[in-house]
């Protein structure tokens, strides 16, 4: 699920990626409980997950949608 068209344009670039941490090749920078990453390097690319969507604003993370959920 995307959250919003810009997100889904940063996707179609490459430039984030949603998946499991552990199907990701490279290194990944942070420890953010999510599915949401983005992505920087091209040979060895590094993974940045994301607690929220920089567009929309929209909690993106786990554990922040789960405390959203709560509410």
């Amino acid at each position: 699920m995307i959250c919003c068209a810009d997100l889904a344009m940063l996707m179609d670039r490459e430039m984030a990626r949603m998946a499991q941490p552990y199907q990701l090749t490279g290194r990944i920078l942070t420890e953010i409980d999510t599915e949401y990453f983005l992505v920087f390097g091209d040979e060895r690319p590094s993974f940045v997950g994301m607690n929220y969507c920089p567009f929309c604003g929209r909690a993106l993370s786990r554990g922040l949608w789960n405390q959203e959920k709560k509410k």
